[in-house]
This record gives C-alpha cells, structure tokens and sequence, in this order.
C-alpha cells in the first residue's frame, strides 16, 4: 500500500466516523445538510480508494471509476448552501422555485459524467490517477465556486446579527474551510507548479479539515479555549506515538532477540492480551509525563482556584473577601461588572447588593432569575438560554439587566445569594465555566458558613451587652 492510499484510507475512517457522530445527534434542521455533504465526499473518497485498489486492474473500470468521481463532488455546493441556510433556519422559507434553481445545475450535468466530456487518457502513477479533465469541469467550477461564494457571503452577511454560540459555530466552519483550502492551494496548485506533484495527494485529503470542523461546531455550544485544544492534541500524540515506539521495542525485543515465534496463535494471544491490558496504563502515564515536556494552558485556572479556596478560607469579612474574589475571577473571565447579592436574613426573598455596596435589591417573587436558580440549582449562561430558546421571560430579564453569567450560592438547599456577571456578551470557554462551576461550589461553603460566623459573633456580642445591663 502506497502513502496516498495510506492517507487516503485514514481520511476515510476519520470521516466514516464523523458521519456516525452526525447520525447519533438530536433531530435538527442542519443535521441533515451536514450528514448529505459528509456522506457525497465519503463516496468521491470510496471511488478514489476503488481507483486505486479495484478498478486499475482494468480500463474500462477505471475510466468508469474516474468519471463517477464526480458525480457526488457535483452535489456538494448545494448542500453547503442547504447547510447555510439551515443555520439561520431559513431553509424552509425558501421558496421551491429558488431551491430548484439551486440543485439543477447539478442534475443537469450528471449524464454527462460518464462521458468523454468528464476525464480522459486516464493513468495511474505511483497510487495517484491522473487525467486529462474535459470540458463539464469548466462548468463544474463555475457552478461551485458560485454557489459556494453566495454561501459564504450569506454567513458573513448573517453572522453580524446571529447569536453568540452561532457566531462561534460559523467562525469554525471558516477555520475548517480556510484549512483545507490552503493544504489544497500548496498541495495541489503551488508545489505542481515547481514540479513537485509527490505530494499531491495531500491537497484533496485536506478536506478533512473542513468536515471536522463543520461537524464539531454545528453540535457543540460550548467550546474549549484554542490553547487548550492544541494541547489535549499534542499530548494526545505524544502518548499515542511513544506507547507505539514502546510496543515496537518489546516486539522486537521479544521476536529478534528472545526468539519469540509469534506466528504460533498461542504465542500471538498472549502479545495481544498483554499489550491490550498494559496499552491504557502505558498510555496513562506518558500522556502525564508529556504535561512535564509541554506545559499545560490551562494550569493557570487551578491555581487561581486553589487562590479562591484560600481566601474563602481565610476570610472573616464579607466585604474584603468578595473585592478579592472579584479580583481572581477577573484575571479568568475579564468582565466588565461584578454585583453580588445577597438574601436578607429576615427576609431571604428579598435580595440585597453586597458588592460593591449598593442599594439595589432583588425581589425573587418578580425575578425569573431568582426562581429560575432556586428550580435548576445551576449556573445561568446568556448565551446558551438564548441558544436554546428555554426561557423567554429569564431570556428577556437577562438582556435587561445586563447579565451574561449568574452563579448560585446555596446553603442548606436554600438559596442564600447570587453572583452576577458582564462580560460584554462574550461566549465563555468550557474552562472557563467550569472554573466558575467550582467557584460556585466554593461559595456554597464559605459564605454560608461565614455568615453563620457572623450571627455567632453578632449573637454573642448582644447577650454580652444584655448582661452588662443586667449587672
């Protein structure tokens, strides 16, 4: 098997797998486009694999193999346009003349693909095909490029007044198509011109970058922060590649020097059960030792929560301790407002502001917020209730008030405060709320227990006044 057939079939794997992960995703308007452009480059894939493997031990197959190439390629233009359009949920108002008009191109030139007109004088050199291409490829990529270019131009043009995790899911199918367009640019167009076309394999394969990162960022809403990813890849690598080159030395160690015969099934058994056993444990404690060779973006974060943990621990004033906590969480989230608040004692429905000292108060009867804390006992985020459409009323409290994260402080199940966030509308990283999540906890503890501290003294304070009066 050559290097392009190699790549070539991990390609395939990768997005047979992501086809499967659209398949098992919740019913949506853009599960269908995303599964349809999935599956037309698994077919154009399919046939390459076939030219190569099947169809080049003849003709007549090859030339019929190399035609159908393009036969699903035809159909991917379209389907990006579906999927724009369903990302906005505007598919369905599209009028049936338009999405006509859209898919006919398409329809038009497919009897044509099994003509001279497609490819011709086709050949295979060292597992590439190579051809001449005939004139339905001058219309294919006008076609393409046009619709691709007004699909592009309708995510720009809608993207400026989309929602804030919509907005990240288009800013990744950028990123997936400004990827696979720059390994086709230098693959495929700039190293065949300086007379390097060894490589030019790796141009079709970059198609991988846009399919992975279409499907990650259509069914995500939180995302992690770039540094973070890189990281987890890294590391991922550098376990993955030294186990191998740890399992390759015991292999060898044990066939070339101990004389191992593993062509005997006893022998081979045993190799696989032992490295299927030690495989995960090995992994383990590599991907561990890589935190030492690269270090870590997101170390930070457990420092300033470790910096949390002691200021709540060493805190006895409400006011000193909330301006540090403010401080520590400003360092993670740069926000432009903090308010926390606070039930009164007497009242515990009624809410004051503790920080920075203020008279503002909230009424939880008239708060959707308050409520909505007391049901679900978690962290608010604007973006994902806007995302998902869940709460209108708090939806629409929250962009009154200007709120993009709300964190809950319970004691005793009983809500005792909440700690209130502006970010100026940013999309927070799955570090970063979950940061705030074990701040949250944090708080559950301290502060409750702060001011149990604080009626005990003031409690303590008035019976020795009551007994001085007394004596």
């Amino acid at each position: 098997m050559s290097l392009a057939t190699f790549i070539l079939s991990l390609v395939f794997i990768v997005n047979f797998a992501l086809l499967i992960y659209v398949l098992c995703q919740p019913k949506s308007e853009r599960r269908w486009p995303i599964f349809t452009m999935v599956s037309l480059i698994l077919l154009w894939q399919l046939t390459e694999f076939l030219n190569i493997t099947v169809f080049a031990r003849d003709q007549f197959t090859l030339v019929l193999g190399v035609q159908s190439g393009l036969l699903p390629t035809l159909y991917l233009a379209p389907a990006f346009l579906w999927l724009v359009f369903s990302l906005f949920d505007k598919w369905q108002r599209i009028k049936t003349s338009k999405k006509i008009l859209i898919w006919l191109p398409a329809v038009a030139m497919s009897p044509f693909v099994f003509t001279s007109y497609n490819a011709s004088n086709i050949y295979i050199d060292q597992g590439q095909v190579f051809y001449d291409a005939g004139s339905i490829y001058w219309f294919f990529a006008v076609y393409f490029s046009a619709l691709m270019t007004y699909g592009f131009y309708i995510l720009i043009k809608n993207r400026k007044h989309s929602e804030r995790i919509v907005k990240r899911q288009i800013d990744y199918i950028f990123t997936g198509t400004l990827l696979a367009a720059f390994g086709g640019l230098i693959f495929s167009i700039l190293l065949p011109l300086f007379g390097v076309n060894s490589l030019y394999y790796f141009g079709a394969n970059s198609i991988i970058f846009f399919t992975y990162f279409a499907v990650q960022g259509l069914f995500r809403y939180r995302f992690h922060e770039l540094a973070a990813s890189f990281y987890r890849a890294l590391a991922d690598l550098l376990g993955l590649f030294a186990t191998g080159f740890v399992f390759f030395l015991f292999y060898w160690t044990l066939h070339d020097v101990i004389f191992i015969d593993f062509s005997k099934g006893k022998n081979l058994f045993c190799l696989l059960v032992f490295l299927g056993l030690t495989g995960p444990l090995l992994f383990r404690f590599i991907h561990r030792l890589a935190g030492f060779v690269v270090t870590d973006p997101t170390r930070y974060l457990r420092n300033i929560e470790d910096n949390i943990a002691d200021i709540l621990r060493s805190s006895r004033d409400l006011d000193i301790l909330f301006s540090r906590l403010a401080r520590q969480i400003n360092r993670v989230i740069d926000y432009r407002e903090i308010f926390i608040y606070l039930a009164k004692r007497k009242n515990p429905d009624v809410f004051y502001q503790v920080f920075p000292v203020g008279e503002r108060q909230l009424d939880k009867n008239a708060s959707r917020l308050l409520q909505n804390m007391s049901e679900k006992r978690q962290l608010i985020d604007l973006a994902e209730i806007e995302y998902f459409k869940l709460d209108r009323e708090l939806h629409r409290e929250l962009l009154e008030q200007r709120i993009d994260i709300a964190l809950p402080i319970f004691y005793n199940r009983q809500l005792l405060g909440v700690v209130i966030i502006d970010n100026g509308q940013k999309v927070l990283s799955v570090e970063q709320l979950e940061f705030l999540g074990q701040v949250s906890k944090y708080l559950d503890i301290a502060v409750g227990s702060l001011l149990l501290h604080q009626q005990d003294m003031a409690e303590n304070i008035r019976t020795k006044e009551e007994d001085k009066k007394l004596s």
